[in-house]
């Protein structure tokens, strides 16, 4: 998995480095709070080699990586 490649694509379909207000992990996924939630194309997200799904919870966008990734 290029982990490089991957953040290169990410960080445009989350509204840029600017709309991300805060970060955090867990074992299996990247947690991210959104400035405005609206610049983040999650059907993109999900499509992305390596991610293995996407979705908004509790005020949080969670990109899925899976076990020992993040």
């Amino acid at each position: 998995m290029d982990f490089d490649q991957i953040s290169r694509s990410l960080l445009p379909l989350l509204g840029g480095k600017e709309n991300i207000a805060s970060a955090a992990h867990c074992a299996t996924r990247l947690r991210l709070v959104l400035v405005d939630d609206a610049l983040a194309d999650q059907q993109a997200i999900g499509k992305i080699d390596g991610v293995k799904g996407c979705f908004r919870n509790a005020g949080q966008m969670q990109i899925i990586f899976g076990t020992g990734v993040v």
